[in-house]
């Protein structure tokens, strides 16, 4: 991920959801002893309000499975999967830089997983 990307899309989601966030875990599920499992998140709000994952990678259409831009794919696909799986938080996101790989996402998993705020940063930055 681009450094200086991340941490400006970070500030911007910050102010747009209008409440203190930072990096941090959430309990996303238990195992069957009960001990629960946390998943990293690159934003979480002190209460565990809010969380979100942020993806700067590019999406090639033309990657094939095992290249670099396939499994960046894979890892929005992920993201989206630990997200859902966070039932305490009231908002989700996943911040996308890439054009092509919101468009793929949105026209593939957005009626899926409707509890998840699937933004492209243009248009999170046009808010504010």
């Amino acid at each position: 991920m681009t450094a200086s990307l991340e941490e400006q899309i970070k500030r911007d989601l910050v102010k747009y959801v209008g409440v203190p966030m930072e990096p941090g875990e959430i309990v996303i599920g238990s195992k069957e002893d009960g001990t629960p499992i946390t998943r990293a998140f690159d934003l979480v709000a002190d209460d565990g309000s809010v969380v979100a994952y942020i993806r700067t990678s590019a999406l090639h259409l033309r990657s094939r499975p095992g290249q670099k831009a396939y499994g960046s794919l894979y890892r929005v696909m992920g993201a989206l999967l630990y997200l859902h799986l966070c039932n305490a938080a009231q908002e989700r996101f996943l911040i996308i830089s890439d054009r092509a790989m919101y468009e793929e996402i949105t026209s593939e998993f957005e009626t899926i997983f409707k509890d998840i705020n699937i933004v492209h940063y243009d248009d999170l930055k046009a808010k504010l």
